[in-house]
């Protein structure tokens, strides 16, 4: 009797430590499912962003090119500068790699419990995600390359400010009226996204609601007593030469090489 109450003991122990491991496992997998669509959907929301703000570029550029450039020169250089600023300006897309790696660094866990379509939607979205932005920021740094070739070269380029030699060059021009394909182009990529990530809510099973109280808590503001440092806290005055005390040997050393040198 003494072994076989022993001999259950231990298989009930055994047992309710694997379940406790299995059901800590399965919570970790949810949590890292919920990171890796939250990256995702947090990457759709950062593209709106980036649409909403460059809709009113976008109607600048419209405004700007439908005008000619010498009657645009007829404005107060501060105004037309400002305007033109406005429409060529652009933003960077980014996103954060971390759940990225999360995802990569449990692949075989994801594949030892059959979930193929998750693996391949979530791979599928952050592919996409690394082509958008390398494709918006390579088209970025290429126009704002047109703009530092003129600036950098004012007299090679007609026309009254800089801002006019712009609009007057063609590859600027090009650009800005590129730039309403490429918010359109932008814009459907973000909602792509979205569609692709509803399908890995599908396939895991967790709703839409789930994915959003976790995103609200993922990016609530953690309040402590102490406040935040003060970066002006950190900049000190900067050293005066004549206040280094600690360094009158070499001063000294110099003076003589000098004095040497002049005799």
């Amino acid at each position: 009797m003494i072994i076989i109450g022993t001999t259950i003991s231990l298989a009930l122990t055994i047992g309710t430590s694997m379940l406790l491991e299995l059901r800590e496992r399965a919570n970790d997998r949810r949590l890292s499912a919920l990171m890796v669509m939250g990256t995702i959907e947090d990457f759709a929301n950062g593209i709106d962003e980036i649409v909403v703000q460059q809709q009113h570029c976008d109607s600048l550029c419209a405004w700007l090119l439908s005008v000619p450039v010498d009657e645009l020169e007829l404005m107060p250089r501060e105004t037309l500068q400002e305007l033109v600023f406005d429409a060529i300006s652009n933003s960077f897309v980014s996103f954060d790699k971390a759940a990225e790696n999360i995802f990569s660094n449990n692949l075989e866990t994801w594949k030892n419990l059959g979930n193929f379509q998750f693996i391949n939607n979530v791979g599928d979205c952050f592919t996409r995600m690394h082509n958008i932005e390398d494709y918006w920021n390579n088209r970025v740094k290429e126009e704002e390359k047109i703009f530092d070739d003129i600036s950098g070269n004012p007299e090679q380029h007609p026309g009254k400010y800089i801002c006019t030699k712009w609009l007057r060059n063609n590859n600027v021009r090009q650009t800005m009226v590129m730039k309403h394909n490429w918010l359109c182009w932008l814009h459907y990529q973000a909602e792509l996204m979205r569609y692709t990530n509803k399908q890995n809510m599908s396939v895991i099973g967790i709703s839409e609601k789930e994915l959003k109280k976790f995103m609200e808590e993922y990016h609530k503001e953690i309040v402590i007593e102490e406040q935040a440092p003060f970066s002006d806290d950190f900049y000190t005055p900067a050293f005066k030469p004549e206040d280094l005390y600690t360094l009158d040997v070499y001063k000294k050393q110099l003076d003589s090489l000098k004095a040497c040198q002049e005799q």
